[in-house]
């Protein structure tokens, strides 16, 4: 193919997606560059613990489509994160109420992924946090959830509780990303305790690219994301 155009193929080596000249592509990278920048978003590409996955249009399906996670771990165990843009109409008493001092929390309980969906997790956003808290990234922390935790927590505002988990084997995160179903960026405090969380995921999202066929986009293979 001449010069003047550039073609992305899709993972299977089809027929390709986007068809554009080299200087509308030039247009379009700088287009969505300046988007992340007017948005505080740094683009990552390595996957590790701190950063967000967002997904893309590949990602189909109720449980991960439009989804933004914050990943907890990334080694060769696999990978572990929460979705931090799916607020629920549950309270968090009501799915654990067993637990000591969860009655006083009266923040939104957010769906954190399929797995272990009879266990709760906590996001703290705090300068000081407990000793015993995990830290994620700059002032965010996974902290166990513990009556004193709760004792000075009453809402959304720094404490998010999450309702399962999501999980990727050793090697499937990988595959998922190779066959472009996430974005990586940099997570910030403000994304993750945003005050609009159900509108993370467009905010973060680069406006849609033309397709040179929308009827290729339309049949495209699906796959098993995260479990």
């Amino acid at each position: 193919m001449g010069s003047d155009s550039g073609v992305v193929a899709g993972e299977t080596g089809e027929k390709a997606l986007i068809l554009v000249p080299d200087m509308s592509r030039f247009l379009v990278v700088l287009a969505l560059a300046c988007c992340a920048i007017s948005l505080g978003v740094i683009a990552e590409e390595d996957p590790g613990k701190g950063k967000l996955l967002v997904a893309t249009d590949v990602v189909q399906g109720r449980a991960f489509a439009e989804s933004v996670i914050l990943l907890l771990n990334f080694d060769a165990t696999g990978a572990v994160g929460l979705v931090v843009n799916r607020p629920m109409e549950a309270r968090p008493a009501q799915a654990l109420p067993e637990l000591a001092g969860i009655d006083r929390y009266e923040g939104t309980l957010y769906w954190g992924g399929p797995v272990e969906l009879f266990t709760l997790r906590a996001l703290l956003h705090s300068d000081a946090p407990p000793d015993n808290a995990v830290p994620i990234f700059d002032t965010v922390h996974l902290a166990p959830l513990e009556e004193s935790l709760l004792d000075g927590a009453s809402s959304n505002a720094n404490l998010r509780i999450f309702l399962g988990y999501a999980g990727w084997a050793p090697g499937q995160l990988e595959r998922e990303l190779a066959f472009g179903s996430w974005r990586i960026v940099a997570a910030t405090e403000a994304l993750v305790f945003a005050d609009d969380p159900g509108g993370i995921w467009r905010r973060l999202t680069p406006p849609p690219v033309r397709r040179a066929d929308n009827k290729d986009t339309d049949n495209k293979d699906t796959h098993q994301i995260g479990r």
